[in-house]
């Protein structure tokens, strides 16, 4: 068993085929073990004594059916486990995790009465048998269990995740199953078929050697009705001081958004990127919106586009205002081509005015199965 997330709020886990079995086995065993008694006094000195004893059985009870109830609803919930290989994934949030570690230490302390509550466990190992046997080994896989999730919410373990490589075949992990950075697979090419299906997925390459696959949760997007023009932004626009473009210098944008500009240093940009989205844009799925002034490039932005989908790569800027410029520009087309969805990847300080925002990958994925089944044409 792996933990490949730890968030604040959020745990993936990976189990084998093996201990998946285990463990809904182990889940499944909790209305059937012995129920574990408190008693409030080993003595008879608490006044009522018997009555809230009583009470205390019965809140027991109570929230052992309550707990029964969650264990039910988790594990017939769709797609609890996704398979991964040969294994499988699972997430719990943390309340989640805490309801689950009174279920496996009732198990383990049950199992434990069960077998005759023995002082001396090493003795008891020594006697099992077909009856006693099974109580053992569910005492056993409810301490594996339950130390394993408390060192999880503690902080004790460490994420260990180790990323899908991706062979010749042209096919990807279910992005869901990224890391806690959005990291899915590396390895493969930069081949226009394998950039489509990954796109396709919600997944983008974000560097060479290794070439490595990302789906980040959140998702950043701009809604196309919600792109913001500010009072600065609408006085430039009236102005008019650039001349816009569409798709009229592809490798030139891409070449401007790969040198050191305003506030960027360096870049993802390198030149096997270049390569690779220009053959993308001669197929006809990559486009650029371009500013130019007095016959020079200025600015720009270029992106993806598949279906009703249109995925922002990156912008740049020589002059004040020309990225917000083209980008505008690049939101009214996209809006008159019926453009569904405008994915930007990751919301930055330059796109956060405009209107960015950020969505779930969970509701990424749900816009963008639909988006790419339209038929809309840049």
């Amino acid at each position: 068993m792996r933990l490949l997330r730890a968030d604040q709020d959020q745990f993936q886990f990976e189990l084998g085929r093996n201990e998946k079995s285990r463990f809904i086995h182990l889940l499944k065993l909790y209305p059937l073990v012995p129920a574990t008694h408190h008693r409030l006094s080993k003595t008879d000195e608490i006044p009522n004594r018997e009555e809230n004893q009583q009470l205390l059985e019965e809140a027991l009870r109570h929230q052992r059916e309550e707990h029964r109830q969650q264990v039910e609803a988790w594990l017939n919930a769709p797609h609890r486990f996704v398979a991964a290989g040969k294994s499988y994934r699972f997430e719990m949030t943390r309340s989640q995790i805490e309801w689950l570690l009174q279920v496996v230490n009732d198990i383990r302390v049950g199992s434990w009465i069960a077998l005759g509550s023995p002082e001396v466990l090493e003795a008891s190992i020594q006697q099992l048998n077909e009856q006693t046997a099974p109580h053992f080994m569910a005492m056993e896989l409810a301490g594996y269990f339950e130390s394993f999730f408390l060192e999880a919410i503690s902080g004790e373990r460490v994420p260990d995740y180790d990323p899908v490589v991706l062979g010749e075949a042209i096919e990807f992990p279910n992005p869901e199953l990224a890391d806690a950075d959005g990291l899915v697979a590396v390895g493969g090419d930069l081949s226009v078929e394998r950039l489509l299906a990954a796109y396709r997925q919600g997944i983008f390459p974000w560097s060479v050697n290794p070439i490595t696959w990302w789906s980040p949760d959140p998702r950043g997007i701009i809604e196309l009705d919600g792109f913001h023009v500010s009072e600065s932004l609408a006085k430039v626009l009236r102005k008019q001081p650039f001349e816009v473009t569409i798709d009229k210098a592809f490798q030139q944008v891409m070449q401007g958004c790969a040198l050191p500009g305003p506030k960027r240093r360096d870049t993802w940009i390198t030149p096997e990127f270049i390569d690779a989205y220009t053959k993308l844009h001669q197929s006809g799925h990559a486009h650029s919106v371009e500013c130019w002034q007095d016959g020079e490039l200025v600015g720009g932005v270029y992106g993806v586009a598949i279906g009703g989908l249109f995925a922002g790569e990156s912008m740049f800027r020589r002059v004040d205002n020309a990225s917000k410029v083209a980008l505008y520009h690049l939101v009214q087309h996209l809006r008159e081509r019926r453009f569904v969805l405008f994915d930007i990847q990751m919301v930055t300080p330059a796109t956060l005015p405009l209107g960015a925002l950020t969505i779930s990958r969970c509701e990424y994925l749900k816009r963008l199965a639909e988006a790419v089944t339209r038929e809309c044409l840049f």
